[in-house]
């Protein structure tokens, strides 16, 4: 029945700007107020600032929203101001304020059931500018599981993918910064907002991610981090990525609510066998068979996108690339013959199995080799 009565749809909403901006701003830090209450109420008032005043005129709240909110916010001496003043303290981080009309805000994020009104973001790249798979999992990781979240988040990063996860300690940050070695994008979701208050690896962390992509949070800088901030991050990390990964988690855990949010939204859920004997394994591998394919080549991954349509192979690079063959790719294509096998090729090459793999990956999505069963490689004629 809410679904129905919700007529407005957010690519209706012009982005706001000025004092409406300061508005939304201010209507984003009323605690339970979400965005559908946020769509209905300018459905019915025309403008966060005119819902503002009805709110101080006693006015009723929009349909199916919560009393309580709509008389807390009313009950404020001067919204707008506050609004203000918030994005005057993004300002002084660095950090942008996207509302979600924007034409900045990921677009598949936007289309999740009651998506974050708005996204504050830090960082030296857009949100929009590549597709996005999400890769979490346990923070009391294994070796392996570092190892393979961090080959994966390089091999996605190589093919024009940006790598989305948590931030936190273990697979996510082994997937941050496998994208980062690739010379890739990545996104880390904050679970609390922007500002003081984080532990030096976080901090750390958030550096090196700000610098080759983006830190985003829903909530307003420095809202602290609760039981409830987390499930919203996660929803979000799963909201803006076509495919989640998971890798290593327990049966229960924030990766396993992240890959039921992306069950929720429609995505692909994808889960690395692990270790049957390892506690931080039980989640990942219950999910095999069930709502997760096992994914044992990130190809897979790869390959899924296409078929999607998200990414397009074909005789050109593909889509959000971004880049030109460099010299060791040359050498790796003009090594190339058919069904030539991985170790044929590095032994010819003498190259690192990782940087073969990147480049690899590079001359599959841009339309130059075939990959065939058991890591054997045909060049395109």
């Amino acid at each position: 029945m809410a679904d129905r009565e919700l007529k407005l749809r957010w690519e209706d909403v012009p982005e706001p700007e000025g004092r409406e901006l300061a508005a939304w701003v201010f209507w984003n830090s009323v605690p339970g107020f979400g965005s559908r209450s946020f769509l209905r109420m300018l459905e019915k008032y025309g403008s966060a600032i005119e819902g503002l005043n009805a709110a101080r005129r006693g006015g009723q709240p929009p349909p199916y929203t919560r009393r309580a909110q709509w008389n807390w916010a009313g009950r404020v001496s001067s919204p707008v101001k506050l609004g203000m003043d918030e994005i005057s303290r993004a300002s002084r981080i660095s950090a942008r304020i996207i509302p979600c009309p924007s034409v900045l805000y990921p677009a598949p994020l936007r289309n999740i059931h009651d998506p974050p009104i708005l996204l504050y973001a830090v960082g030296s790249r857009g949100l929009t500018e590549v597709p996005w798979v999400a890769m979490v999992g346990s923070r009391q990781a294994t070796a392996y599981g570092v190892a393979i979240a961090r080959r994966y988040g390089r091999l996605l990063a190589s093919a024009g993918i940006g790598v989305v996860s948590g931030l936190a300690r273990g697979i996510d940050s082994a997937a941050h910064r496998g994208a980062i070695e690739a010379g890739g994008l990545t996104v880390g979701v904050l679970g609390a907002g922007l500002g003081d208050g984080m532990t030096s690896r976080l901090r750390r962390l958030m550096k090196e991610v700000a610098a080759s992509g983006c830190v985003i949070s829903p909530f307003p800088i420095g809202w602290a981090a609760c039981k409830d901030t987390f499930p919203a991050r996660n929803r979000i990390i799963s909201g803006m990525s076509e495919a989640c990964i998971v890798v290593e988690a327990a049966a229960k855990s924030g990766a396993k609510i992240t890959a039921d949010f992306a069950t929720e939204q429609g995505r692909c859920v994808f889960a690395v066998p692990g270790d049957i004997n390892r506690p931080t394994s039980v989640g990942a591998n219950q999910m095999l068979g069930t709502q997760a394919e096992p994914l044992l080549d990130i190809g897979e991954v790869i390959d899924r996108l296409v078929s999607r349509g998200v990414l397009a192979a074909g005789d050109g690079p593909i889509r959000f690339s971004g880049g030109i063959l460099d010299q060791v790719d040359h050498a790796v294509l003009d090594s190339l013959t058919a069904n030539t096998s991985f170790e044929t090729i590095q032994m010819e090459l003498g190259l690192p199995a990782q940087r073969l793999l990147t480049s690899l990956t590079r001359l599959e999505f841009a339309g130059l080799i075939d990959r065939e069963p058991g890591m054997r490689y045909t060049r395109r004629h």
